[in-house]
């Protein structure tokens, strides 16, 4: 699992590629984390087109990372979320719990980027 990232405005767009499964979940969560104290102040989206697979690892991760962000007054989105990844979120009934985008662009202009 590889984790890229750049800036735009006060939103960190983070590109997760790969597999999201229980091998790799502690090091993408601790890198975010790590991201998150680095970024105070700044909202985060996941962009998660280049994700192969999530196991329910993953979705810890992803509502883990809410919450720290909430606790701090900071926003979390997903944008770009293929169909299996998708199905993973309405199976487990997720989808209502995140603000979720079909593209990067409208993800960054509902943050007002």
């Amino acid at each position: 699992m590889a984790l890229d990232s750049k800036k735009k405005g006060n939103v960190v767009i983070v590109y997760l590629k790969g597999r999201l499964d229980v091998h790799l979940s502690a090091d993408v969560e601790s890198d975010l984390n790590v991201l998150i104290e680095k970024e105070k102040g700044s909202n985060f989206l996941l962009n998660l087109t280049d994700v192969e697979y999530m196991s329910s690892s993953g979705l810890r991760i992803f509502v883990a990372t809410m919450r720290i962000l909430k606790e701090h007054g900071r926003q979390l989105k997903l944008c770009s979320l293929n169909s299996a990844v998708k199905k993973i979120f309405e199976v487990v009934e997720l989808m209502d719990m995140f603000d979720v985008e079909e593209t990067e662009e409208a993800a960054l202009k509902s943050f007002g980027v």
